[in-house]
């Protein structure tokens, strides 16, 4: 049997960490300064630029997703826990 053990503060800066991380991810943005230039194949590369930068912006939104719902993980854990630390072995063991 697999043990699962959570650590508060750990996980906290597991939070922290990612979201850092998504925060540079969402930041980016790319662009092509085309001087002029009016070749088929540049305005090819230009519509890929900008669906790539819609791409990363989608990305984003997911980010903040996960990160939502690992905050919400740590406080459903934290909330379990809470509960469990009031009450003894018999009422854990049968539910009263």
């Amino acid at each position: 049997m697999a043990e699962l053990f959570l650590d508060p503060k750990g996980f906290q800066g597991q939070i922290d960490s990612f979201k850092s991380g998504a925060d540079s991810i969402k930041s980016l943005k790319y662009t092509l300064d085309k001087q002029g230039v009016r070749l088929q194949s540049v305005d090819k590369y230009m519509e890929c630029v900008e669906e790539f930068n819609k791409t990363i912006e989608l990305f984003g939104k997911l980010l903040d997703q996960d990160t939502e719902s690992m905050k919400l993980i740590k406080a459903k854990w934290m909330n379990l826990d809470s509960d469990v630390a009031t009450k003894n072995l018999g009422e854990i063991l049968f539910g009263k």
